[in-house]
């Protein structure tokens, strides 16, 4: 077998080496929290033990699937699926499988769709073909594939995996291996396209975790159901990841793997029975079935995860954010989940809490239990991760969520409030449920929420109104010139970048005496928060809207600005950049 390169990607493809695979390392874990309620929690039934195989699973296969079959192990996956740019399916670029969207697998492997069945006539009970690896090719050819046909019965890749199925019955699930795309329309556009076809899908994530986050959920809610679990790699270059913190799925479970060049059988079992410990994980994998066939330790890999996933304890499962404001109590439902006999009391404690913010847990002991999350008027606003730890005697469990805190709700605040009307020029924020054709607050259709953001915010006190909801209610900065008056010691936005992050914008105070003072300040855009100098986050909101009505349901950010003033002198005005990407809603001066 060919030795990981750790400077590559993750699944590295074998094409040029069809009887030996290698997967390759991954890149740092990136760790963002996507808005949807989630937890480690249990699945609904038992997890699946999987085992990742090439060649061994389809070349003089028959004492292979024997073994596996007999093994252990529960779930058999297949790689790697390879799609070319007219949609046509080869397994690891030696075995053809599709031709203009007619299984042909056939004619090269007579024997592979009556082996696929054998397996599951064993412990085997889920059959799983993995798309992709680290080469660059397979999920660009199915973005183009999907934007230039769709994903309909008409087009290549729904035939396709039409015809897999209709050939291979025994065919459960389709593994998403992508390493270098991550385009998220095309994936979950083809990811509900499996789901209708009755295949369940299951990412298979090294890094990236707020990409993978929304793309599950995105494609559950259009086909509920279809993504039923995660492979999450653990070793290599995907070494330090942890299903149970920053891999955080909800319903959904995270099935962490192991290499066995990395990891005898003990050493599996104990480091998946402390992630059972930690957070209940109820499934692994192990790659790879290629390094040790038919040398006994299928058996033994598939027992060391079996052992450690079957034990007693309880898991947590609660939501992934929670959006609180300064000045107010904000609730979290936290869940716990009883497995294997267990039937002890559950204590949760919460630590790493921001600067501002207290926790008060009620229904202690019960399996339905509740976070008051109080925050006072000065709170830090932002995101932090908190965590949550269940204990049961020497049992415990953990779940992560990202505490959102954000300006309070209100009408009343210190400062002035400067009137924008003049100037507003953008459609920025609607009604939930509104449709529009004014572009929005980015050209593009979207707008804040007036559910969310409200007609006023007061941020550490300072009173912030915002323009009318469904008309006028943004400045797209275009060089303008914006009057104000008065002494003060200092000038705050809320304001966003939109179409990316705007780098050293300058904005200009000017005074009465005829002297100015500009500040050069960088702004992230609304859904990525860049965190610059200067800036911290004013109302961080679960979603956005869109000018057919409709939300995506991401986390986006309107984000404050401060600038000291001079206040022995008089302000006159407030010059913006000339750049139409830098987008300001309400303007407040601090005496």
């Amino acid at each position: 077998m060919k030795h990981l390169d750790t400077s590559q990607p993750s699944h590295a493809s074998h094409s040029s080496h069809p009887f030996q695979v290698a997967r390759r390392a991954a890149i740092l874990i990136f760790l963002t929290i996507a808005t949807l309620c989630f937890g480690q929690s249990v699945f609904a039934q038992t997890g699946y033990t999987g085992i990742f195989g090439g060649g061994p699973f389809y070349k003089n296969a028959s004492a292979n699937i024997t073994e596996i079959k007999n093994s252990g192990f529960t779930e058999a996956i297949v790689w790697s699926v390879e799609v070319n740019s007219v949609g046509d399916l080869n397994l690891n670029g030696e075995f053809p499988l599709t031709s203009g969207g007619v299984y042909i697998g056939d004619q090269t492997h007579s024997d592979f769709a009556s082996n696929m069945a054998l397996l599951k006539t064993g412990t085997v009970k889920r059959i799983t073909f993995s798309i992709g690896s680290s080469n660059v090719g397979d999920f660009q050819d199915i973005k183009a594939l999907v934007n230039a046909q769709g994903t309909g019965p008409t087009s290549i890749l729904y035939k396709d995996f039409a015809a897999l199925k209709a050939a291979i019955p025994s065919l459960d699930a389709v593994d998403l291996d992508d390493e270098n795309s991550f385009d998220s329309a095309s994936t979950i556009s083809f990811g509900v396209m499996l789901g209708g076809l009755g295949y369940h899908v299951a990412p298979d994530a090294f890094s990236n975790s707020g990409y993978w986050t929304n793309v599950v959920t995105q494609i559950n809610a259009q086909a509920p159901g279809t993504v039923d679990g995660v492979h999450l790699q653990a070793y290599a270059g995907g070494s330090g990841n942890n299903p149970c913190v920053g891999w955080n799925f909800g319903t959904v479970p995270v099935w962490p793997g192991l290499w066995d060049a990395n990891d005898t059988p003990t050493q599996v079992q104990t480091t998946m029975t402390g992630w059972h410990s930690q957070c209940g994980i109820t499934g692994g994998f192990m790659w790879l079935y290629d390094d040790f066939v038919g040398n006994g330790k299928a058996a033994q890999y598939a027992s060391a995860i079996n052992n450690a996933v079957s034990s007693t304890g309880f898991t947590l499962a609660g939501p992934a954010t929670v959006f609180a404001n300064q000045n107010a109590t904000t609730n979290a439902a936290v869940t716990v989940t009883d497995f294997g006999g267990f039937n002890g009391s559950v204590v949760l404690t919460v630590s790493t809490l921001p600067k501002g913010v207290k926790a008060t847990i009620t229904g202690q002991g019960t399996n339905n239990q509740t976070i008051a999350f109080k925050a006072t008027s000065t709170a830090t606003t932002g995101f932090t991760t908190v965590t949550v730890t269940g204990t049961s005697g020497t049992i415990k469990s953990t779940i992560s969520l990202s505490l959102a805190v954000s300006a309070a709700v209100g009408k009343t605040g210190t400062g002035t409030p400067v009137d924008l009307t003049s100037a507003l020029n953008l459609y920025g924020i609607y009604t939930d449920g509104s449709s529009y054709t004014t572009g929005g607050l980015d050209g593009g259709g979207y707008s804040y929420s007036s559910n969310l953001l409200t007609p006023s915010r007061v941020y550490n006190g300072a009173l912030f109104n915002f323009g009318p909801t469904n008309g006028p209610s943004a400045v797209g900065s275009s060089g303008q010139t914006i009057s104000m008056t008065g002494s003060h010691t200092s000038l705050m936005l809320l304001a966003t970048g939109v179409q990316g992050k705007q780098l050293s914008q300058v904005f200009t105070v000017n005074y009465t005496d005829g002297t100015s003072t500009k500040f050069t300040q960088s702004l992230s855009d609304w859904f990525t928060a860049g965190k610059y100098t200067g800036e911290t986050e004013g109302v961080a909101s679960a979603y956005r809207n869109f000018d057919n009505g409709t939300k995506d349901n991401r986390t986006f950010n309107l984000y404050s600005y401060k600038f000291a003033l001079n206040s022995a002198k008089t302000v006159q005005s407030l010059t913006l950049p000339n750049n139409s990407h830098v987008v300001v809603l309400a303007v407040t001066l601090v005496p």
